[in-house]
């Protein structure tokens, strides 16, 4: 392995590593060899999966996010932080990348913490409109910071938009059609997507399995519902309804297709999802996180809910009776939202990936 370019500091979730990959595609779009862009990424199976499905080369290092009020956890965490710290250097030592790109989250920092060692230049990106605190930290030291909202407050911040996949940014209104019967939907059926991510939502897992049988609506649905690796063995799934056309998958490789054949989303507010939303264009019911570390996940809804393509459901309102609420007045044109491809903020975001690799091709001379 010599001659590498760039090292992608991250992982631990889909949704960290895919405007990663998006980043990595674009260096290599604009002449950087595949071989030349390196993962160090957490330990977890969903980054091996992924980034192998995405045929870069990576190395994983042990890591975990602190457990709050439990000193076992916070000791455990700062071992782990420093035995792949330790291994980020030596790595990058040995192959001298030119720049390192962050992608936030406690996978990020034993890379980024070995570019202030190695003194290799660090551009970190932030998905959210808040910060989270690994981001605070990097930083400090990081040449330049990628954000996604204007309102995020970093040093040295550069608006960019949130780098969503190829697969999403490439999509076409013509190929909807095309989509929609690739998966079998009916004609003339509304599609509502679930979706809380690759681990899942429980609260969103159960409420819209308790809103099946309380919609009232004189529409066809198609309901496909991604349940996550976390609940799809715990909680009891129908097997079908009467009325509907119910799916549950436990996670989907073809959300690009899934996502442009979607009347509306219904999902947690994460900073991957979001972007996707905004670039595809599709109304959506969006369920934050609660204890999201700065509330990020609220204030992420809350930009797409100015945009009036977006409604925001707390957690805490969140029920079997309210999804079916709000399923039926969207999908029946009660409430309007709107679809957002082509504005600023999904324009920005399907830009995203191009404008921080060549942040990264800059910040590396």
């Amino acid at each position: 392995m010599t001659g590498i370019f760039a090292v992608v500091a991250g992982g631990g979730t889909a949704g960290h590593l895919h405007p990663g990959i998006a980043v990595a595609q674009a260096l290599i779009d604009l002449g950087k060899q595949r071989e030349s862009i390196h993962f160090l990424s957490s330990d977890r199976a969903i980054d091996s999966k992924l980034i192998t499905a995405a045929n870069f080369d990576f190395t994983q290092l042990q890591g975990e996010g602190i457990q709050r009020n439990s000193a076992f956890s916070v000791l455990k965490t700062l071992g782990l932080l420093f035995k792949s710290t330790i291994s980020a250097c030596v790595f990058i030592t040995r192959f001298k990348p030119k720049v390192i790109l962050s992608l936030g989250g406690y996978a990020s920092l034993p890379g980024s913490i070995a570019g202030l060692i190695t003194r290799t230049p660090v551009v970190l990106h932030e998905q959210n409109v808040t910060p989270g605190r690994a981001n605070k930290l990097i930083s400090k030291w990081a040449k330049k910071s990628a954000v996604s909202y204007s309102e995020t407050e970093l040093p040295r911040s550069v608006l960019t938009g949130n780098p969503v996949r190829k697969e999403i940014a490439s999509l076409q209104t013509y190929e909807r059609q095309m989509h929609r019967e690739g998966l079998g939907i009916p004609d003339g059926n509304k599609m509502v997507l679930v979706t809380g991510g690759s681990l899942g939502s429980l609260k969103i897992n159960t409420s819209i399995i308790a809103a099946l049988d309380i919609l009232d609506i004189d529409v066809d649905l198609t309901i496909y519902h991604v349940v996550g690796s976390r609940d799809w063995e715990e909680i009891e799934l129908p097997a079908g309804h009467e009325k509907i056309d119910y799916r549950a998958v436990e996670y989907e490789d073809r959300m690009p297709m899934v996502l442009n054949s979607a009347d509306l989303v219904i999902s947690r507010s994460g900073g991957s999802i979001t972007a996707e939303i905004s670039v595809v264009g599709v109304p959506s019911i969006l369920v934050p996180l609660p204890g999201a570390p700065g509330d990020h996940q609220t204030k992420n809804a809350e930009s797409l809910v100015r945009e009036q393509v977006a409604i925001l459901l707390p957690d805490g309102e969140c029920s079997g009776e309210r999804i079916a609420e709000e399923i039926a007045s969207i999908i029946s044109g009660e409430k309007k939202l709107h679809g957002v491809s082509g504005n600023s903020s999904g324009t920005r975001n399907k830009r995203a990936a191009e404008t921080i690799a060549a942040l990264m091709i800059e910040e590396s001379k």
